[in-house]
């Protein structure tokens, strides 16, 4: 007989399909998170609008809390863990029973909160491949906390590598709604270095039709020390917010 490997090889008979495949994606996810996806039409504007851009260094190091990588082992353990339970609760539930339904739902809460414990600690870790992976990683998230907002906004304005600000903005669009996220993006765009995270802050601010970066966007354009692509598509950006 065929060993089964997956974590449905785990869950009892009966468990429902959908929450067996749900937990084994996610297991398989904490097991080996993969680097987020190109946007190649993203990068291809970004690119058509920097091609002359000569890009200098600028990386400014910044004392980070190190967790130990071993809060991901832990962390992706009880997230099988607790899934395993969800499977159990999930076919008692049948038996509308209303407590198997609240710890189905406490359950459920704990899960999301190890998710976040992993993207957390991935986007304080030393490598900037890491810090990715946890950039992306919060897309997998379902109604993220303040916490993991907090955290994407902290790496658009400090973190040195200019590919974990670059996710950071696409990872933010999700959020735009939020005072403190327009906020931020509008000042962000205005201290940093690198004309790629600039004009892809441009966008940002044109895609969630953030009107009330207007008047940042003009000073933008007509700032003769600004780099001659960010200024056009500053320009850009106006002409499209009205």
């Amino acid at each position: 007989m065929a060993h089964d490997d997956t974590l449905g090889g785990l869950l009892p008979d009966g468990v429902d399909s959908a929450e067996s495949a749900d937990l084994e994606a996610t297991w398989r996810m904490l097991a080996a998170i993969p680097a987020p996806a190109p946007d190649t039409g993203r990068m291809r504007a970004r690119l058509d609008a920097t091609m002359d851009v000569i890009q200098q260094p600028h990386a400014i190091a910044r004392p980070r809390l190190l967790r130990s990588y071993a809060i991901q082992g832990l962390a992706a353990a009880a997230v099988l863990l607790i899934g395993i339970a969800i499977g159990w609760l999930a076919a008692s539930a049948r038996s509308s029973t209303a407590s198997s339904n609240e710890q189905m739902a406490a359950m459920r809460g704990e899960l999301r909160d190890l998710r976040e414990m992993v993207s957390l600690s991935l986007m304080q870790q030393p490598s900037a491949s890491e810090r990715l992976k946890g950039v992306s990683w919060t897309g997998n998230i379902d109604r993220p906390s303040a916490e993991v907002v907090s955290a994407l906004l902290d790496a658009l304005m400090h973190d040195p590598n200019v590919n974990v600000r670059l996710a950071t903005i696409d990872a933010l669009e999700r959020f735009a709604s939020r005072d403190d996220v327009r906020r931020d993006t509008v000042q962000a765009v205005q201290q940093q270095r690198s004309p790629l995270v600039q004009i892809a802050l441009i966008d940002f601010m044109v895609t969630t039709n953030d009107r009330q970066s207007a008047p940042v966007l003009r000073r933008l354009s007509m700032d003769p020390q600004v780099n001659d692509a960010v200024r056009a598509r500053a320009a850009w950006g106006l002409q499209q917010l009205g």
